[in-house]
């Protein structure tokens, strides 16, 4: 069972009874869940993730209004796990935010740097993709107030859409740019390390891409590729070729060949949802063309005259 799991179970059979007997002048108003940092509010814990900061955990987020009651909900939270103790409670490191009391707006503020979703392009454009997960991942096992979930909800409806289409336009071209452009040009210099580096840019600008067309958050580098294989659109279709490209063990002509088909393979699917999602009408294989589509599909002018390699 992973954590995400054994922490509802703990909540909602043992902390929830309790909080609303000890704290019920703020129970009604309280939220509470286990959101943020860690493999474990994606359910991607497992065996190895147990070595440090694993275990049952929650957040206690209460409104603006009852923000003088956080320094005695941190106490009753202690005193709940040393009287009940769970099978296995979260050993908080130096590298991870306390699982502690606090208030809804300053939860957000510490991820995203606002209280609410962000209002302006600069706000939007200041965070990167990994806190917008982190803001939205995990479970809300109670929200009295509704005011946690109401901002959760706002943040999943994603990026404006001139914004969302900037960042596809860049990907695109970072995708014909790495993979459809260098990969072989720096194989036929025999600069190998390079030749590696354009396909590990090119995966990276793949899986960017494919959160990008599905409107989903993109989480931390090292459980992007296992989310995106959950993705509705291209996920699965594109996870063996890119595990191909990942395990092809060298750069003999075979393998160079194999390499440069399953780049086209993705590339030719990315073309095909850009046309579906009408972000693009080219048939042009080169992902540039697609790129420079829906770049020039941006309503803000402002936006649309940003060069797209300031967002690769």
């Amino acid at each position: 069972m992973g954590a995400l799991e054994l922490s509802r179970d703990y909540f909602l059979k043992v902390a929830r009874p309790a909080l609303e007997r000890d704290c019920a002048d703020v129970y009604p108003r309280l939220a509470a869940g286990l959101v943020g940092n860690g493999s474990d509010r994606y359910g991607f814990d497992d065996e190895i993730s147990r070595d440090h900061d694993w275990g049952v955990d929650f957040y206690l987020w209460t409104t603006e209004e009852d923000a003088g009651s956080i320094g005695a909900l941190n106490e009753w939270k202690r005193r709940l796990f040393a009287e009940h103790p769970p099978s296995s409670v979260a050993q908080r490191s130096q590298y991870c935010l306390e699982v502690n009391a606090m208030t809804v707006a300053d939860f957000y503020r510490q991820l995203i740097g606002t209280p609410d979703r962000p209002q302006t392009l600069g706000e939007w454009i200041r965070v990167g993709d990994e806190n917008f997960s982190l803001a939205t991942n995990g479970e809300v096992f109670l929200d009295g107030a509704g005011e946690f979930s109401a901002i959760r909800a706002r943040l999943l409806e994603y990026y404006p859409e001139d914004l969302r289409r900037k960042r596809i336009a860049a990907k695109c071209m970072e995708v014909a740019q790495s993979g459809q452009y260098n990969h072989l040009r720096m194989a036929r210099r025999a600069d190998w390390v390079a030749t590696r580096t354009t396909l590990t840019r090119f995966t990276e600008a793949t899986i960017a891409l494919v959160f990008l067309l599905n409107r989903v958050y993109r989480p931390y580098y090292k459980w992007e590729f296992r989310m995106m294989r959950s993705l509705p659109i291209l996920g699965e279709a594109l996870a063996e070729p890119l595990e191909r490209l990942a395990l092809s063990p060298g750069f003999g002509e075979a393998e160079l060949r194999a390499q440069s088909e399953d780049v086209e393979l993705i590339c030719a699917a990315l073309v095909a949802e850009l046309h579906a999602q009408g972000l693009a009408r080219s048939h042009e294989s080169f992902l540039t063309a697609q790129g420079a589509e829906v770049q020039a599909s941006i309503s803000s002018e402002g936006l649309r005259a940003m060069p797209a390699q300031h967002w690769i």
